[in-house]
């Protein structure tokens, strides 16, 4: 049985992948550029693969509504002005915002998966963050390409 403490760093999680996922779809459709399109594609399915294990894992919060914590709270403003930002395409100027955004946001995951009390539940969402890390880092190889390739040009 989990804490509530543990429960509640696990729906915070979800809420924000679920954020995450709506947000990376929506850019995703806007992108003009195969190769950014389907990194967006990349990063919302790591979202909803966190999202569908933890309700398989836990029946409990399937159901709940999306939380109203400072970080969730942050992150979701967050996407909603890159969102908007975004006029009708993504440029490289926008990948390094987001990349910006997508750091700090990991950081503070992992900070949350080392306070878990349950050794077991935060070795399971560190692997999840492991999936995030990898497609932050193609977004990363992406934007340093797509600047190199504008100096270069």
């Amino acid at each position: 049985m989990l804490s509530n403490k543990d429960q509640q760093l696990i729906q915070e999680l979800k809420s924000i992948c679920i954020d995450g996922y709506s947000f990376y779809n929506m850019v995703a459709k806007k992108s003009v550029n195969s190769e950014i399109r389907m990194l967006f594609r990349e990063m919302a399915l790591v979202r909803a693969e966190i999202v569908n294990d933890i309700d398989n894992r836990f029946s409990g919060l399937r159901q709940t509504q999306p939380c109203d914590t400072e970080l969730a709270l942050t992150v979701r403003a967050i996407y909603k002005l890159t969102y908007d930002m975004c006029s009708d395409i993504i440029d490289t100027v926008g990948l390094a915002d987001l990349e910006a955004m997508e750091m700090r946001s990991l950081e503070i995951f992992k900070i949350y998966v080392r306070r878990m009390s349950d050794r077991r539940m935060s070795s399971y969402l560190a692997g999840h963050l492991a999936n995030i890390q990898l497609s932050q880092d193609r977004l990363q190889r992406l934007k340093n390409g797509r600047q190199h390739q504008r100096r270069v040009s």
